[in-house]
């Protein structure tokens, strides 16, 4: 098999990447809508996209046109990094995100405990709420 170009391979890293910064907005999107059970399916193909980004950036390294990168193609090769850049802020915004929707899910969490049992209320070692099981009171009278 002949070997890629490199302009190829900086080619398919920019469609990976706005590939990528799609898939964000998507995730971002269905953060803010608190549809976590559809993130798996988006998160296994941010993976594989990043798997293939991984794999062009060794390409990239061991070609032997790779000097290139350093004169003629020094222009795309620092859009590809502007792009990454703001793939990984993107990426970073929905970690908090995740982050911001986990802990509001621990503060339902405790709210409900809460109002199920009042009486038997205790804390983990994370220091969230619980009820302890099985201690509820039985009136017979």
């Amino acid at each position: 098999m002949a070997e890629r170009t490199i302009r190829d391979i900086l080619k398919e890293q920019v469609q990976l990447l706005n590939q990528l910064d799609e898939v964000l907005d998507q995730e971002c999107g269905l953060l803010k809508q608190r549809k976590a059970l559809e993130l798996p399916a988006l998160s296994k193909v941010k993976t594989d996209l990043l798997l293939k980004l991984q794999t062009n950036d060794s390409s990239l390294k061991n070609h032997p046109e790779r000097d290139l990168l350093k004169t003629d193609l020094l222009k795309a090769k620092n859009m590809i990094l502007d792009k990454l850049a703001e793939v990984k802020r993107k990426n970073d915004v929905n970690g908090r995100l995740i982050e911001l929707n986990m802990a509001a899910s621990r503060r339902l969490s405790a709210s409900l405990v809460q109002i199920r049992d009042t009486t038997t209320l205790t804390y983990d070692e994370r220091g969230n709420k619980n009820a302890l099981a099985g201690l509820h009171l039985d009136f017979e009278a």
